[in-house]
Formats: C-alpha cells, structure tokens, sequence
C-alpha cells in the first residue's frame, strides 16, 4: 500500500499539496501523515503545553509550527477528510511534536513537527520504504532566486529516498502526462503508476520526444515501450492520447504539451550522482522549468521490463 506523507510550512501554496494528498488518499483507501519541519532544535524553543486537551479557542496562541499543522487540519476538515476537532492533544516525540486527529472512518491521522534538516527528516520518516510518496507545494521560482537561495525542488528530486511529487498547476483531477522513452527511467515511473490508477478520474496521455540522435536500438525501445504502455493502459479502460514527437529538446516539447494543468510523471534517472549533480537530468529539468505538477519516481531501483505482461495478464 501507497504511504502518503504530506508536507506542509503554512504558506497558501501548501494548501494545494493537502487537498491533492488527502483526495489522492481517500480515493486509494491509505492513510497519510501530515508533516512540517523546522530547521535548528526542539530544545531552543520554549514547548507547548503537553499531555492535556488544549480547546480550539486557544490555537492560535500555540507556537508556530503548531499553529500550521492545525492550519492544515482546519482545511483538511473543511474537505471533509477529517471531521472536526474541539481540541488537540500534543505529544513529545523524538525530535519534535505529534498530535492527532479524527477522520471520518474512525482511523487516525497523525500530524508532526519534526526539527532538522528537511531533507533527513523526510527521509528518516520514510525509513527507506520505496513505496512511499512526499506531496508537497514548491512554487516554480526563477534563475536568480534559484541561484541565490537555492532549489528546494532539485535538493528534494535529487535527495529523497522515496518518490515526490511537487504540486503546482495540475491537480488530482488533471490530466496525466507519462514520459515515456524506453530508457529504464521511464520503466521506472511505471509501477507506481498502476497503485494511483484507481486514483485517476482523467485521461492518461503519453509522452515520447524522439532526439536526433538517438541510435536505432534507442528508437526500437522507445516505440516499444510507448506501444505496450498504450495497450496496457487501454486495457485498465484508461482513455488517452500518445504523443510521438520529434526534436532536440525532450524539455521544450514536454512542457509545452503539459502547458501549467497537468500531471507530469516521470521516473528518476539513475545516471552518477556527480554527472545528476553537474549537468542535471530531464526530470530534474522538467522538475525546475514546469508550472505543471510533476510526480518523480524514484523506486523501485531495478527496473522490471516484464511489468506490462504481469499487469495486462
């Protein structure tokens, strides 16, 4: 099963990663945690009050990273994934905070501060588990702010153990947009692919650019990969076009088609850390130039080429 981890700083962007996580789960039957965290240590700030039932009057006199995660709370209520809550009861954790809250069905839903790097936080919370998936919002920013502060995006695309997907445009009832080439990144976005498609209410396009350059062999995997993913989707009665283009720029091509409302979903490149780092690679691309949401696969790392026979059969 699917584990969702959504992340959440407060900011109105972050609202669109709740509403895509918590639909995206509901519709799955899974569960999700809700997450924010905060650079630095637990043991500089003053603690919240512990151990006792705090009224929802007296939230916004809780610490900040407790007021977003209540913040967060209150939307995912309005949705109607929680119901609601006339108190919280916080609890210390390693490295942090956790309260829960109600849903609907009974179950749980656990919010938590973690303090630390947000990279090591998401991974640690994670545990290694391939089949676990960060949601979270991040503005697409521009070359100079990129520069200056740094791309939490390509940090995340690069770092995560787990896969990610970045909200912006597209949302769960968008349409998907999967980039397919024949290259064992592509295999790679695929199984994932199948846990969401109960999830998916809108057309499944598909996406092959065909360089130049590219050898023969290249080309044969490409129409192959494309054909089978086609009739594999068309047998799980998932409408969609496929895109057969041509030109020297995967980049251009994909985000011109995917335009800012869609679903772009792409496996992760398994090229030398240091060549990913120095020159980049097309999700990390796709990833920083794209007003689209893009969903990064990042596991499972062998790629099954058998995965249409087994799924279709």
């Amino acid at each position: 099963m699917l584990k969702i981890l959504i992340y959440t700083d407060g900011s109105p962007a972050a609202a669109a990663a709740l509403r895509f996580g918590a639909i995206l789960a509901e519709r799955l039957g899974t569960e999700i945690v809700v997450i924010t965290v905060c650079p630095g240590s637990c043991l500089i700030d003053e603690p919240p009050l512990l151990g006792e039932d705090i009224p929802q009057v007296e939230w916004n006199c809780l610490p900040t990273e407790i007021h977003i995660l209540t913040h967060a709370m209150g939307l995912l209520t309005e949705l109607g994934f929680l119901v609601s809550q006339p108190s919280i009861n916080i609890l210390e954790v390693e490295s942090g905070y956790l309260f829960f809250a109600s849903a609907p069905s009974g179950g749980q839903v656990p919010f938590y501060v973690r303090y630390g790097d947000l990279i090591e936080v998401l991974n640690h919370e994670m545990a290694g588990d391939w089949r676990s998936l960060v949601v979270i919002a991040l503005p697409r920013i521009g070359p100079l702010k990129r520069f200056v502060g740094g791309d939490i995006g390509r940090r995340l695309v690069l770092n995560l153990n787990s896969s990610v997907l970045v909200v912006r445009g597209g949302d769960i009832d968008s349409r998907f947009l999967i980039c397919v080439d024949g290259s064992p990144s592509a295999y790679r976005g695929l199984p994932i692919l199948k846990q969401l498609l109960p999830a998916v209410r809108t057309p499944v396009d598909l996406i092959w650019v065909q360089v130049p350059w590219a050898s023969e062999e290249e080309v044969r995997a490409g129409d192959e990969c494309v054909r089978q993913a086609r009739t594999w989707l068309d047998s799980c009665a998932k409408p969609g076009g496929l895109f057969e283009l041509a030109g020297p720029s995967p980049l251009d091509m994909i985000l011109q088609e995917a335009r800012d409302q869609s679903v772009i979903v792409m496996g992760a490149s398994l090229r030398h850390d240091l060549s990913r780092r120095l020159r980049g690679s097309l999700p990390l691309e796709v990833s920083a130039w794209t007003d689209s949401s893009v969903l990064v696969v990042k596991f499972p790392p062998a790629v099954d080429t058998d995965f249409f026979k087994e799924v279709i059969s």
